[in-house]
């Protein structure tokens, strides 16, 4: 009906979701919006969705395949159908192993024995995605949703395209940038023949991790990923893979600065992808949002985070308004401990002790290790449904209120073809909030539960034209805090290859407020992306605003693979820097900020 506003609330109780509430209409309003209002103004838009969902590593696939036929069809279904789950409409597909295996046979689609190379490709073959039931899994999605996308990612490519000629750790081999981006289009072209299109591919997963985790990983710098980028649109374009889009990056807001923004700055790179993929494990999304709107012909994406709470979800809005064309989550079944999976080398059962997962920390489905038929919703599975189930591929965003953490925060898409509005809504405190949703003349009144996600979806018609109600955000009161930013990176020392350097940050209360007493600073300084090279750790004065200290390494970073104090420079081009954490251990204060990169030419 047209001028009723239908909420559909979903709690942070098991079971409590999609729970449907009278249609409101709709009461004729005027002048100036009211307290506790979000306002959404259908006639200015941003970008369109192009899908929301998540994943099957090898974890997913042995939750969901360990359950009988029927079940497995009821767990497909609660994930992807659009009336009856949560209508999932973006994939990510892992080219090979991720870093979630159950078990740490780790593998590639094109294994050799170690020392030898295969620059025809003649071994290729994606055999074992077919085997383990990932080819099978991706078409039963798309026949209950035929809306999804798919897309692929790479955790670890062929190890002799590697330096260390191993899966785990170690850096791209740059000799081999031609023969990668022809295994990654021949990947595209064999999931191809297999029915499966594949609508981008990222080269790697998150290009700046490599030595934390014994799991499959490549490090690569911007310059090399460039490189690559073009090469893979070359590859792509010969056989005939135009319609399949390369993106870049696939890591953190935090580092895009020195890795993100002088790829974008490079014109034939800008030329041969569709956009930047970001994850949301450190910065900000304001870093995406300044890229959205300095390059309007670069699309960006969210292809990995892990949210399950109801606080999560107030970050899914922020990507959103920030210009994200896409969110996947990590990851999408599991049993209750969270696992089974490897990490950093071992068997792991995500949960600590062998302790089942915190309920809120659980999985949108999950079985029991000893009871695969017992199939469970989490608490997740609502409040992250509240964007999947509403937010459909081709709806664009609508202007809109964000609101306020401690009241409410939302975000608004259109659908083009008929014009509905869906509007999801975030309460993240622990009592029930009031809401009136304006829209043009039109208003109506709700009450938010406490800890929910509730989706308002409704069709402007004439009592919202009767006047014209443009969004007016809420003033933002800003909360005085001290804070720490990275501005500089030193080299203690000659600038020659082959001479040792002690490596110091120079960093500045950027914040309101003093630094707290008693507080100490914790920097890592890393090479090319490389694992940390070399380590602060030292107590850091009182600094008033604007004011700055030094930190000088001065302790081995406690890994077995590296362990120095100074870094010895090789010969040729490369980027080091800085990430620095400080807090007060008392209090549990802890802020980690920026991540700051300068580049270097060694003779």
């Amino acid at each position: 009906m047209k001028d009723f506003i239908q909420s559909v609330v979903s709690l942070s109780i098991p079971e409590h979701y999609f729970m449907e509430g009278a249609a409101v209409k709709m009461k004729p309003v005027s002048g100036a919006p009211g307290e506790h209002t979000m306002v959404v103004d259908p006639d200015k838009t941003y970008q369109s969705l192009l899908g929301l969902g998540g994943i099957w590593t090898d974890t997913d696939l042995h939750a969901l395949l360990r359950m009988s036929p029927e079940k497995q069809e009821e767990a497909l279904t609660a994930i992807f159908d659009k009336e009856k789950g949560m209508g999932w409409s973006f994939i990510r597909v892992p080219f090979g192993s991720t870093d979630w295996e159950v078990t740490p046979d780790f593998y590639t689609y094109d294994d050799m024995p170690r020392g030898e190379k295969d620059w025809n490709l003649e071994h290729f073959s994606i055999q074992r995605d077919i085997d383990r039931g990932l080819i099978d899994v991706l078409h039963r999605c798309k026949a209950i949703n035929p809306e999804v996308t798919f897309f692929g990612s790479v955790w670890g490519m062929p190890a002799w395209m590697k330096e260390n000629d191993s899966i785990m750790y170690g850096r791209f081999d740059p000799a081999c940038t031609d023969v990668y981006a022809r295994y990654l289009a021949k990947t595209v072209q064999a999931y191809k023949e297999q029915g499966i299109d594949l609508y981008a591919v990222t080269p790697q997963n998150e290009s700046l991790t490599g030595n934390d985790r014994a799991t499959p990983a490549t490090r690569m710098t911007w310059w090399v990923q460039r490189d690559l980028a073009i090469a893979m649109r070359r590859e792509f374009d010969a056989l005939g893979l135009t319609d399949t889009r390369v993106w870049i990056y696939d890591h953190n807001y935090d580092m895009s600065d020195f890795f993100v923004k002088p790829m974008l700055e490079d014109e034939e790179l800008r030329k041969a992808i569709d956009g930047v993929a970001f994850h949301d494990y450190g910065g900000d999304p304001c870093v995406m949002e300044a890229l959205y709107n300095q390059y309007p012909d670069i699309n960006f994406y969210l292809t990995e985070r892990t949210i399950t709470t109801v606080g999560d979800m107030d970050n899914l809005v922020r990507e959103l308004r920030s210009g994200a064309k896409s969110y996947a989550q990590w990851t999408t079944m599991s049993d209750e401990y969270g696992g089974p999976h490897v990490f950093k080398g071992n068997p792991f059962v995500y949960g600590g002790s062998n302790q089942p997962a915190p309920m809120e920390r659980r999985n949108f489905l999950y079985n029991l290790r000893n009871d695969p038929e017992a199939l469970f919703r989490a608490p997740s599975y609502g409040v992250y449904g509240s964007f999947t189930k509403y937010l459909r591929p081709g709806m664009v965003r609508a202007d809109s209120t964000y609101g306020a953490k401690d009241w409410l925060t939302g975000v608004a898409f259109k659908d083009p073809t008929d014009g509905h509005i869906a509007m999801v809504v975030v309460n993240q405190t622990d009592i029930a909030q009031p809401l009136t949703i304006r829209c043009g003349g039109g208003s109506a009144d709700f009450e938010q539960p406490a800890k929910s996600v509730a989706a308002y979806v409704f069709t402007p018609d004439a009592v919202c034209a009767a006047e014209v109600c443009p969004v007016v955000e809420l003033p933002v009161v800003k909360v005085p805090a001290w804070d720490i930013a990275v501005e500089e990176i030193r080299l203690n020392g000659p600038e020659k290859a082959g001479e040792d350097l002690l490596l110091s940050a120079v960093v500045r209360n950027v914040g309101d407020l003093p630094t707290p007493e008693r507080a100490s600073i914790h920097v890592e300084f890393s090479v090319d992306g490389d694992c940390q090279v070399a380590c602060a750790n030292v107590s850091l004065p009182v600094l008033q605003p604007g004011a700055c200290f030094e930190a000088v390494s001065n302790r081995p970073f406690g890994m077995p693979y590296f362990y120095r104090v100074a870094w010895r420079a090789e010969q040729g081009r490369h980027q080091i820097f800085a990430r620095a954490v400080v807090g007060n251990a008392e209090a549990e204060d802890w802020i980690q900020n920026n991540v700051l990169a300068k580049e270097y030419y060694f003779e």
